[in-house]
């Protein structure tokens, strides 16, 4: 995982909702439901934490163990470059 920072892209409308979020892509306008610790990740990848730091907080704040976060992490990071719903470095 990378240390460079990663941020939501600005075309993309953020709406937080009981046990997720909605996040909708406003030049495809496609809609990408997030459950709780997805939301959560975009929620911090706002508020500038590192990609690299994002497992750790997952473990702390969730019952999950550091192998599974980290793997889950990086698969939601893939998907949501891959969906255009992060800022280009």
């Amino acid at each position: 995982m990378t240390a460079e920072p990663m941020k939501p892209a600005r075309n993309v409308l953020t709406r937080q909702l009981p046990g997720g979020a909605v996040l909708v892509h406003l030049q495809t306008n496609r809609i990408f439901e997030l459950n709780e610790t997805a939301a959560r990740v975009w929620e911090l990848l706002g508020a500038g934490v590192p990609p690299t730091d994002l497992a750790t907080r997952l473990v702390d704040e969730f019952d999950v163990d550091p192998n599974t976060a980290a793997a889950e992490v990086k698969v939601l990071l893939a998907m949501l470059a891959r969906e255009g719903l992060l800022a280009e470095p």
